[in-house]
């Protein structure tokens, strides 16, 4: 509903709502009043919560009169202390639902008559079906476009069911994407070289059903690239460093319009050193890709109002028989593996932090510990 990052809602934006007397939906609630700090009221919040990222996430908005289904005005709610407000419905979320719920972003937007309105943005979720568990209770819940719903006994068996299937989707899809870098299905192939493949999609990717305007010009642009091609295709905008005579490219990112991306790049090749032939991998060139390409498409997509939490998905092929250099000029041993993941991630949201255990991983595609303290992408 709200395609713009959820620090850029403002009064305006929710008026529009009113304005163009927008529905509520299988994405979208409004709320008069904030929840109460009773039994039923609780329940009844994480009900709605739940139901949400069950289903394929969306917004409530606190704050909102609907008449029939639709925005019809906003009063907003009073409180003396929006922090604490949060905070108290951030605890409800910490302890009274099974499991964890992460991603739950929230927005505190001031109104001209001195009140305020709270958006909660929920996402869908991979760790679905979540209960509800406050004061032992053990409910599930769902959302279609009538509103929320509890789970039977059949919608819990798909909803497990579904729920065991989605890392093997993410996982066949970054299956997709090195294929891709090694010419399946493409315009080109990635130079005959080690290379590194990166899949980031936000972590509701299959439960939210999503469209975004990808163009040429705000596309995501590959790493180590002084120059690029960008080209349309069925599935988003691909932009790509030179192609070669020999029908390759040294790096390249497909920004789909579903709100994910893929991206390959060299990151080795065969030098010659005092007359002998070094096959040699540049952690550092992988380090800086790994920073660049998921911060790229964290960027990109949180102004369509994706905040994540992400799946990230990287590997490396074409290794095998390559060393690092590091050090003074130290040879690491040998990778012994030829296509490599190096491992599936869900982070909340994309940093240094969170991208370090990727870096560890690759490090030890060549035996060897990453050195503490080491900054993620230094040259040494």
């Amino acid at each position: 509903m709200f395609e713009q990052p959820i620090e850029t809602i403002d009064e305006a934006t929710l008026q529009r709502l009113i304005e163009n007397q927008v529905p509520e939906g299988r994405d979208l609630e409004f709320k008069r009043d904030l929840p109460g700090g009773n039994d039923e009221a609780t329940r009844e919040f994480l009900a709605d919560v739940t139901a949400f990222a069950n289903a394929q996430g969306g917004h409530i908005v606190f704050g909102i009169d609907e008449g029939n289904g639709v925005a019809a005005d906003l009063p907003g709610v009073e409180v003396d202390d929006p922090d604490a407000a949060i905070l108290r419905l951030e605890g409800k979320l910490q302890t009274g639902v099974e499991p964890r719920l992460i991603g739950v972003r929230s927005r505190w937007v001031p109104l001209a008559n001195g009140r305020g309105a709270l958006v909660l943005r929920i996402p869908g979720s991979l760790s679905a079906p979540h209960r509800v568990t406050y004061k032992g209770g053990a409910r599930f819940y769902g959302r279609n476009s009538r509103g929320k719903f509890e789970l039977d006994v059949h919608d819990l068996k798909h909803a497990f069911t579904q729920s065991v299937q989605l890392p093997l989707q993410f996982r066949q899809l970054h299956a997709e994407a090195i294929a891709a870098a090694q010419g399946v299905d493409m315009p080109f192939s990635v130079a005959k070289a080690p290379t590194a493949v990166v899949s980031i999609a936000p972590l509701g990717l299959f439960r939210e059903d999503r469209t975004i305007a990808v163009t040429r010009d705000n596309a995501v642009v590959p790493v180590r690239a002084g120059a690029y091609t960008a080209l349309d295709t069925i599935e988003g905008v691909l932009v790509h460093a030179p192609v070669s005579e020999a029908g390759t490219v040294g790096s390249y990112a497909l920004t789909y319009r579903t709100g994910r991306t893929d991206s390959a790049f060299v990151i080795g090749g065969v030098r010659q050193h005092d007359g002998e032939e070094r096959r040699t991998v540049w952690p550092t060139t992988f380090e800086q890709g790994l920073q660049a390409m998921p911060n790229s498409t964290q960027m990109l997509l949180r102004q369509f109002g994706i905040e994540g939490p992400w799946v990230i998905l990287t590997s490396v092929f074409g290794a095998k028989g390559f060393r690092m250099i590091v050090g003074d000029g130290y040879p690491t041993d040998l990778a012994f593996r030829d296509n490599v993941l190096l491992g599936q991630h869900i982070v909340e949201h994309i940093d240094d932090e969170a991208l370090m255990p990727i870096a560890e991983a690759f490090w030890l595609l060549f035996g060897i510990h990453r050195p503490k303290g080491r900054a993620l992408g230094a040259e040494r």
